[in-house]
């Protein structure tokens, strides 16, 4: 007999860091361990209690879960099922290919203290605010002088960036240099997107949420940020297997990228500027792209996925997503293929 449906819950979360003030945010209520597989369940049990770790315990105690599970993680490098070992060889052949050296033992290790970097960095700003994480920011001031210009000349701008376990808190520098709205993708869960709006308070940034809102609202709420000289930032680097998927050309295969961002700066003619954040022990620097305005899709988004390929195979511990199954597997076809 077919199982009971899951629980639909809804909900309207309220914040001052969201662009309309609200989100309506549904949660499905599943039993079991059904969604373990996926990390989901990990993900909603272990979230929660890293966040309360960083904001209420003494300092001295307050990276130690994190630096427990990287422990732990880096004894596990040898065992042979480990996917994120598999990732560094892959990107590690990838960039040999390319002229550039990396151990996949050192990416590997590199990955794990970033995320324990990342870590430090939010308990910054979650005790001490904005202040206490800027100087763990940096870019160069030739980009401010691009970024002025070219809200000057086209009023908005978005900033295309893969996934970094920083990418979040970075916003909080960008934020002091730019009028920004951070664009993210809430979570499946309540508790958990309570948690974000929570962080992003912190960081005093505003953000507009997409998971569950109205795919319409949502693009003419851009525009409209767009057009009143905002610029919008997003992490673009999700593999999407759907029909709206666009194929662009990276490590050497066909990989079909969200294009909604590229949809929009095309739309509204105005530049699209790729980034990249490199981790380091105390913090990172933002490396940007050129500007690029095209009402050409294909190439907007084949502009920053290059852009995103090579600061992989340059620095590929900086990537959050060496541990995305989806990626994991596009890696392990380029190194078959070469």
């Amino acid at each position: 007999m077919p199982g009971k449906p899951p629980e639909i819950i809804e909900t309207v979360l309220r914040s001052p860091s969201l662009y309309h003030g609200e989100i309506r945010v549904s949660e499905k209520k599943s039993s079991g361990f059904s969604n373990m597989r996926s990390g989901r369940k990990i993900k909603d049990l272990l979230q929660p209690v890293l966040f309360w770790f960083l904001k209420e315990t003494p300092a001295a105690l307050a990276i130690a879960p994190f630096q427990l599970i990287t422990g732990i993680a880096k004894l596990l490098y040898w065992f042979p099922g480990n996917p994120l070992r598999h990732s560094c060889t892959y990107v590690c052949q990838i960039a040999a290919s390319h002229g550039l050296q990396h151990e996949p033992r050192t990416v590997y290790r590199q990955f794990l203290r970033n995320i324990v970097s990342a870590a430090k960095g939010y308990q910054l700003l979650l005790r001490g605010g904005p202040a206490a994480v800027l100087d763990r920011i940096e870019f160069s001031s030739d980009f401010q002088r691009t970024i002025d210009q070219m809200l000057e000349k086209y009023s908005g701008a978005i900033i295309a960036c893969p996934h970094n376990p920083s990418s979040a808190y970075s916003a909080v520098k960008l934020n002091q240099s730019m009028p920004l709205i951070a664009v993210m993708k809430n979570s499946a869960t309540i508790r958990r997107t309570r948690l974000a709006l929570e962080t992003f308070e912190r960081m005093q940034v505003r953000i507009m949420m997409v998971r569950s809102g109205n795919p319409f609202e949502l693009s003419r709420a851009m525009f409209s940020a767009l057009k009143d000289g905002q610029v919008i930032a997003a992490t673009v680097d999700n593999v999407d297997m759907s029909e709206g998927g666009v194929t662009v050309r990276i490590f050497g295969e066909d990989v079909p990228l969200a294009p909604w961002a590229a949809k929009i700066a095309a739309k509204k003619k105005v530049p699209i500027i790729p980034s990249f954040y490199h981790s380091s022990k105390d913090g990172g620097v933002v490396a940007w792209g050129e500007p690029l305005v095209t009402d050409d899709l294909q190439h907007a988004m084949q502009h920053y996925a290059s852009f995103f390929e090579a600061k992989i195979l340059e620095d590929p511990a900086s990537w959050a997503y060496l541990a995305d199954r989806k990626w994991r597997r596009i890696l392990r076809q380029s190194c078959s293929s070469m």
